[in-house]
């Protein structure tokens, strides 16, 4: 995720729910950080706010834990050295769980894929398989995992890559005829179709196992519970999968970290997880 605002012009905070009853205390709300920018997680609005993925989210999670959860900007670069120094609770952004990082933030279990997808022009090359696109020009914001992905297997498609340094300029190139695919995030590229009436997403899904989810402070693990069990009820409800499917138009992996719940807190087999927590009693 870019980091795209400086340190010194945060946004005002925005309160995203509001709790149903009773009044509000200091003690019974979480701030959460937003990379807002990040779309289709996070967002401003023209008419003030902020709109998306992790919006949308916190707001039920919000209601479901009758606690809550007020957003502000803050650039990614900086995330997780604010989370540290107590600027704020929490990380609600899309972050990768990875076992170094899972070492210094405790992650709630995962609430993503982080899947890969073609954005492709519509009515034009169908890819079921990247064979498909054998020959091909794709785009790729230079120096990325996608990158990477595709240089990869570049002898054994015999793709060209035309690569570029911002992710919005290589989807506007298959957008203009330029280029045939680009490859980018699942989310990314159904948020991009679902806005463009000339570009769609593949049918073909690169799923390497990665997923991503919100972090707390290691010592923090009252609100990491807190959030990871109405996460839980969010998953069984369906309510995750209908908010990623506003977003992007697609539809949740059945058996993805969007519609899977994990017995205990914390994701499985990284630090942090608890599998003593009961199960929630939901909403």
């Amino acid at each position: 995720m870019p980091a795209t605002r400086d340190l010194s012009r945060l946004r005002p905070l925005l309160f995203v729910s509001l709790l149903f009853c009773g009044a509000v205390h200091a003690e019974g709300k979480i701030v959460a950080a937003s990379d807002v920018g990040y779309q289709p997680f996070s967002s401003a609005k023209p008419s003030g706010g902020y709109e998306g993925i992790d919006i949308d989210i916190a707001a039920a999670l919000s209601k479901e834990m009758g606690k809550t959860i007020e957003v502000m900007d803050q650039p990614w670069s900086t995330t997780f050295a604010g989370l540290n120094a107590k600027k704020f609770d929490m990380v609600l952004s899309p972050a990768m769980i990875t076992k170094e990082r899972s070492e210094q933030v405790l992650f709630a279990q995962a609430y993503g894929d982080a899947t890969y997808q073609f954005v492709l022009k519509k009515g034009g090359v169908k890819v079921s398989t990247p064979a498909d696109l054998k020959g091909k020009v794709i785009a790729v914001n230079k120096g990325n995992l996608f990158d990477k992905w595709l240089t990869a297997r570049q002898a054994e498609f015999g793709w060209t890559i035309n690569r570029y340094d911002k992710n919005s300029d290589a989807i506007q190139s298959v957008a203009s005829g330029q280029t045939d695919a680009a490859l980018v995030y699942s989310a990314v590229a159904g948020y991009v179709a679902k806005q463009s009436p000339v570009l769609a997403t593949s049918d073909y899904v690169i799923n390497n196992g990665e997923v991503y989810g919100y972090g707390f402070r290691k010592d923090d693990k009252a609100n990491r519970d807190a959030v990871d069990l109405a996460l839980q009820c969010l998953k069984k409800n369906g309510t995750l999968a209908a908010i990623y499917k506003k977003w992007t138009g697609l539809e949740a992996l059945p058996d993805g970290a969007m519609m899977k719940v994990s017995a205990g807190v914390g994701q499985p087999g990284f630090a942090g997880y608890d599998a003593s927590v009961p199960a929630p009693k939901c909403k």
